[in-house]
C-alpha cells in the first residue's frame, strides 16, 4: 500500500484514467466539442443581446453590478460548457472543455462581430479583447472539465 492509498504510487499516471491520456498527438473528438458549444450558445446569446440593449439604451451602466453579473453568468455557462464537453469526450477532458467553451464564445462573438460590421460600429479596436475574452472563456470551461474529471473519479470511487 502507497502513501495514497490505492496501491500505486500517486507519481505514476493511471493508464485508464482519462486526465492522462497517452503520449501523442492531440486528437479531439469535435462531437463533443460543437454539441455542449452549440447548446451554450443557446443561452449565451441572448444574454449578451440583452445585456448589450440595456447598456445601449442606458437601463444598466457599462461599469454597473448587472454588468459584472451578466459576466459572472456568461463564465458560469463557459464552465457548464466545459462540463458537458467533458462529459461527452472520453479523455483529454480539459483540452476538449477548453475547445468548447472557446467554441460557444467564438459564435456568440462572431454573431456580435457582424452587427458591429452592419452597423458600421469599429471592430479593430476590439479585437485585443475578444482574444482575452476568448481565453477566460477557455479557462473556465476547462474548470468545467476539471469539475466533471473530479465527479467522475468520485463515481469510480463509489462501491
Amino acid at each position: 500500500m502507497t502513501a495514497n492509498g490505492n496501491g500505486r504510487d500517486a507519481r505514476s499516471p493511471d493508464p485508464a484514467d482519462p486526465a492522462d491520456p497517452p503520449a501523442g498527438p492531440i486528437r479531439l473528438h469535435w462531437g463533443a466539442i460543437w454539441r455542449p458549444a452549440l447548446s451554450v450558445s443557446v443561452f449565451l446569446l441572448p444574454l449578451g443581446i440583452l445585456q448589450q440593449v440595456w447598456v445601449d439604451d442606458g437601463t444598466i451602466g457599462r461599469n454597473s453590478s448587472a454588468s459584472l453579473l451578466f459576466g459572472a453568468v456568461f463564465l458560469f455557462l463557459a464552465a457548464v460548457c466545459g462540463f458537458g464537453a467533458a462529459r461527452l469526450a472520453p479523455d483529454r477532458l480539459l483540452e476538449h472543455g477548453a475547445a468548447a467553451a472557446a467554441l460557444a464564445y467564438a459564435i456568440v462573438q462572431g454573431i456580435g462581430i457582424v452587427r458591429h460590421l452592419i452597423t458600421g460600429r469599429p471592430v479593430v479596436s476590439h479585437l485585443p479583447s475578444y482574444v482575452s475574452l476568448a481565453l477566460l472563456m477557455a479557462t473556465c470551461g476547462m474548470l468545467g472539465a476539471m469539475l466533471e474529471r473530479r465527479a467522475r473519479r468520485l463515481e469510480s470511487l463509489r462501491p
